[in-house]
């Protein structure tokens, strides 16, 4: 279509230019209602039957649900007009006084009849708008695709990955494995000797999605570690690592963490809990969840005392960590993993090593989500305590 067959035939006709990235179009205001609305009016809510259009004179609105501004010049609603049950995909309340322009789908029949070049231009500027709203929304995922990996690198980086992590220590066996889920949510794991005879290890799952959590996974497991390495006793590693984290915390993210420190000299356990899932703990032929204080997280209160709890590993004893993304996979049925399943399943591996039991369960839990695609990080540590060098 011609610039010179783009305009209205209507000599008489108001000619306002919307702007836009494709040529412009001139709207035919002498034939639409003029209506003004004062700031604050909600001129549509989601949901509603979209069947009017708005070209916006003077002023400007927000879309609430996709925080997006249309301005002075622009026009929205074109699309619904053409699409006999569609709906409004977001709610648009005006952010200052405004002045529009508005066709409904009846008066765009009657413009057809009037005038068939304004009406047919109308056709071609929504279907320019589809192409240009699909190449956004595409540029636009790819964006966050591209986010979701970054995040998903920052996360392995940062995590222990060689295995078995001490091969001259024979008092402890350990293994963790986690699988990220294309949105991912920032869990963490570590393990670590704080001197020669205790050891440190953790789990914790950071709130929200993404870029933002897995940069928040860093910092709270890089000062999970300087904190330990001080010789702290659990309690007073979340404390203080709760107080850093609170002061600059502008997103108000939080981290639910479980911390402990084993002797492997006796198997003595010391423990505190941050909001954190129970461990489940073997001893016999069944694993138990540990009766553990719940806490509170970590990260979003400064001042919150954590509590200090000890537990004796025998030899043959087996503890697991995981996030909730173990026990929350779901299936098509909408079924949750769930915590008896986690422990009916771990007590059918009693007698396999931590490796066998973490692929164990991550293999059930495969089995029961089938086709469901993974919506959060799987993270799981096993550890083994064997009571003496090999």
């Amino acid at each position: 279509m011609s610039k010179e067959n783009n305009k209205i035939s209507s000599s008489n006709a108001e000619t306002p230019v919307m702007k836009c990235s494709w040529e412009c179009f001139q709207w035919p205001t002498s034939y639409m209602k003029r209506e003004v609305f004062k700031r604050g009016d909600v001129l549509f809510r989601i949901g509603d039957k979209a069947d009017k259009m708005y070209y916006i004179k003077k002023g400007a609105l927000k879309l609430l649900e996709i925080n997006k501004v249309v301005r002075e010049g622009e026009v929205i609603g074109e699309m619904g007009i053409f699409s006999p049950y569609s709906q409004r995909m977001a709610t648009a309340v005006c952010e200052e006084d405004m002045e529009v322009y508005t066709l409904s789908k009846e008066e765009v029949v009657k413009l057809f009849s009037k005038d068939a070049t304004v009406a047919t231009d109308l056709m071609h500027l929504s279907c320019q708008r589809f192409t240009e709203n699909l190449r956004r929304e595409t540029e636009a995922k790819e964006r966050i695709k591209s986010e979701l990996r970054i995040a998903t690198q920052i996360q392995l980086s940062m995590l222990p990955r060689k295995f078995p992590p001490f091969p001259d220590r024979g008092e402890f066996d350990i293994f963790a494995s986690m699988v990220a889920a294309k949105e991912v949510g920032g869990d963490l794991y570590d393990f670590f000797f704080i001197d020669g005879n205790r050891l440190c290890f953790l789990i914790g799952d950071v709130s929200g999605k993404g870029v933002p959590a897995a940069l928040f996974m860093a910092i709270t497991k890089t000062l999970l570690k300087t904190e330990a390495k001080h010789g702290l006793k659990p309690d007073e590693i979340l404390s203080r690592v709760n107080n850093t984290l609170v002061p600059d915390n502008d997103a108000c993210m939080f981290v639910t963490l479980f911390c402990a420190v084993l002797d492997v000299r006796t198997g003595k356990v010391e423990f505190s809990n941050g909001g954190h899932n129970p461990p489940l703990v073997l001893r016999g032929k069944t694993f138990e969840y540990m009766q553990v204080p719940k806490g509170f997280v970590v990260g979003a209160m400064e001042g919150i005392k954590f509590i200090k709890g000890e537990y004796i590993l025998g030899p043959g004893d087996i503890i697991f960590l995981y996030t909730d993304g173990v026990t929350e996979a779901m299936n098509p049925e909408d079924e949750l993993f769930s915590e008896r399943r986690l422990k009916e399943h771990l007590s059918k591996l009693t007698d396999k090593s931590v490796e066998e039991i973490v692929e164990g369960v991550k293999d059930e839990i495969k089995l029961f989500v089938r086709d469901r695609e993974q919506s959060d990080d799987i993270t799981m540590l096993a550890l083994k305590f064997r009571g003496k060098r090999r």
